[in-house]
């Protein structure tokens, strides 16, 4: 069966499809994610051999979807990955990236980045309530996590959404800063206004070093 060919949208036609309830997939890397997004986007870097398990763990199924790259390559490859999927229908694809919506007039939104030795010193400040969700695996946690960390998994943070305080400031930390990305993209589409991610993640913790703490195993389920 041949591919259904994808539409190229404009940034009104994409405002429009995400005012009927679509959501943006932003396929950049999370620095570019960082600097300047659409509102309301979520993000997940693109993948050749894991785009659909990454949109998967990252979206509900039902929602249909928009796809947005800087580069037209990623945006075939990643429509070619996807439209063989059922779960999200994919609704067209935005192929100039953030530029063309910025020249249409709209507004972009930014997501902090707070480096390891930020954190640490957060971490260690007296009166700083912050919230720091590590969204690795469990098993990934037993090699060494941030002492006062909480664990919610990426494939959770959706559905765990409402239970989390929006009024405190959220950090949020995978093993590189990837998937980390995707979980504060998911709590700002949720409303949360205080969420940052951690550039380099626990790789960078432990390469400067700093102190971490052995949970255990998890139980087999």
């Amino acid at each position: 069966m041949m591919p259904t060919e994808i539409p190229a949208l404009t940034p009104h036609q994409m405002k429009s499809v995400l005012e009927a309830g679509a959501l943006l997939i932003d396929l950049r890397p999370y620095e570019e994610f960082a600097s300047s997004h659409i509102p309301g986007s979520i993000h997940v870097v693109f993948s050749r051999k894991s785009l659909p398990e990454r949109v998967a763990t990252a979206i509900p199924p039902g929602p249909p979807i928009v796809l947005l790259s800087g580069e037209a390559g990623v945006a075939e490859a990643a429509t070619e990955a996807l439209q063989k999927t059922l779960r999200n229908p994919l609704l067209g694809t935005v192929v100039g990236g953030i530029e063309t919506w910025g020249r249409a007039g709209f507004p972009s939104a930014t997501l902090s980045q707070v480096p390891v030795a930020a954190l640490r010193q957060r971490l260690n400040a007296p009166h700083d309530e912050l919230m720091l969700i590590d969204v690795r695996e469990p098993f990934e946690r037993t090699l060494g996590c941030i002492d006062g960390s909480c664990s919610i998994p990426l494939g959770e943070v959706w559905r765990r959404a409402t239970a989390l305080d929006p009024h405190r400031d959220i950090i949020l930390i995978c093993e590189e800063g990837i998937r980390s990305s995707a979980a504060a993209s998911i709590l700002l589409h949720h409303g949360f206004p205080r969420v940052a991610n951690v550039p380099g993640g626990m790789g960078n913790w432990f390469k400067a070093d700093y102190p971490t703490i052995r949970p255990p195993i998890p139980p087999k389920s």
